[in-house]
């Protein structure tokens, strides 16, 4: 079966039209793969995996993404999609470290109490404030 992008293009037509029409084995050197999978492409009988799909698209200087849709292993439609990544707690800065360790201490205090108690109770069950962390820090140095 020959893979189509929602454009129509096949997985082939793509790789003739970004690499130039180059060779199969120059594509096979880009993919990491033996050309026989390459012809297996051309004949439609299969398609690459997706991290072959991206070695080839970085290779030729294309987009990744791009490469997964018309493969097939992307939707255009979630192209659009946000993408939240998280960021490693060793790259935060202490400040962005303690905003978020505040955060995460409101949110647990808040989702412990019931919705029937009063604002006060829910202030004194607060964590501090990040300002007030950050300077008992600065003070214990």
């Amino acid at each position: 079966m020959v893979e189509t992008s929602g454009g129509g293009e096949t997985w082939w037509e793509y790789l003739n039209r970004v690499t130039d029409k180059a060779s199969q084995v120059e594509i096979a050197r880009a993919a990491g793969v033996d050309p026989a999978s390459v012809s297996r492409w051309k004949l439609g009988k299969n398609t690459p995996s997706a991290d072959r799909v991206i070695a080839v698209a970085r290779h030729f200087g294309r987009n990744p993404v791009e490469a997964l849709v018309v493969a097939g292993y992307l939707e255009a439609g979630e192209v659009d999609a946000t993408v939240e990544l998280a960021a490693s707690a060793s790259a935060l800065t202490d400040d962005e470290l303690l905003t978020a360790i505040g955060r995460r201490l409101a949110r647990a205090a808040a989702s412990d109490h019931d919705a029937s108690q009063d604002d006060a109770r829910r202030e004194d069950d607060a964590p501090p404030p990040v300002s007030e962390l950050h300077a008992a820090r600065r003070a214990g140095s």
